[in-house]
């Protein structure tokens, strides 16, 4: 059986009104699951973090990460990150451009309105790309493990969305491998939650030229599913070219553009 641990992110962009809004995570098999889970608390171990703390990409100011923690936040991230690679996982995620989106301005929907449809429409095309391109793909069922969202509402809205996606499946596709609707989970308890946090925290913000975010890019570009793994083995075209639309999905379609920008870095070539 196989796992999708899914959480959202958003980060302003210098000169804009709205956010980048993301949601996303990773794929594991469930037989790595354990050694994963030892591995993050050995790394956060290593660099002194209480058993009891929340990791997450972007704290607030009252987060141990922020008032307390003496080390390297980029470079315990690029080891938790870095063990990621021994255990197979893929990476999917969806980001949106605010900014860009025309009901904001034609219908004037309220922001939360706005962030809420926006992780609807994620949600659906992780749904899809999960099913069609890692579980088929695999020969596997999986299940889909978020965070909870942020209001009650909100997220008993998502899932119901996701139950009824699941279940009629889309003109082209019928879902079979997805067990049951999405289950909702405290990221606090939650070490793969807290996981998929970093993984779409580094997505979103190197898409908003964070430069934290950028010096950890090159350590999950590798990590995004692509159409099939022969891809990842064989293809003869740049990264960007086989995980755009997979692995990462960019809303609206000039979005594209930007993610085109960060795998063409120097160091993502």
């Amino acid at each position: 059986m196989k796992f999708l641990f899914l959480d959202d992110s958003k980060q302003k962009i210098k000169g804009k009104n709205w956010e980048y809004v993301g949601y996303g995570g990773f794929c594991i098999d469930s037989r790595y699951l354990r050694q994963l889970e030892c591995d993050y608390y050995d790394i956060r171990k290593k660099y002194k973090i209480p058993q009891d703390i929340e990791l997450k990409w972007s704290p607030n100011k009252h987060h141990f990460l922020n008032k307390e923690f003496t080390g390297n936040r980029n470079a315990l991230f690029e080891e938790i990150i870095d063990s990621l690679k021994k255990y197979h996982i893929r990476i999917i995620c969806a980001v949106h451009d605010i900014n860009e989106y025309y009901k904001i301005i034609l219908q004037k929907w309220s922001i939360e309105k706005t962030y809420l449809w926006a992780i609807s429409e994620q949600l659906k095309f992780l749904i899809k790309t999960y099913e069609i391109h890692y579980l088929e793909n695999n020969d596997d069922i999986g299940l889909i493990i978020a965070d909870h969202y942020g209001n009650k509402k909100g997220e008993h809205d998502l899932i119901v969305q996701s139950k009824e996606f699941i279940k009629q499946g889309t003109k082209l596709h019928r879902f079979s491998r997805i067990c049951i609707t999405p289950l909702t989970v405290s990221s606090k308890d939650s070490p793969f939650i807290q996981i998929a946090d970093i993984v779409v925290g580094v997505t979103v913000g190197s898409l908003a030229n964070n430069r934290y975010a950028l010096k950890l890019f090159d350590k999950i570009s590798r990590l995004y599913l692509r159409k099939s793994d022969e891809d990842i083995k064989h293809s003869q075209f740049p990264i960007y070219e086989s995980v755009l639309d997979c692995g990462l999905k960019l809303f609206p379609e000039n979005f594209r553009e930007k993610g085109n920008n960060i795998f063409k870095q120097p160091n993502n070539r």
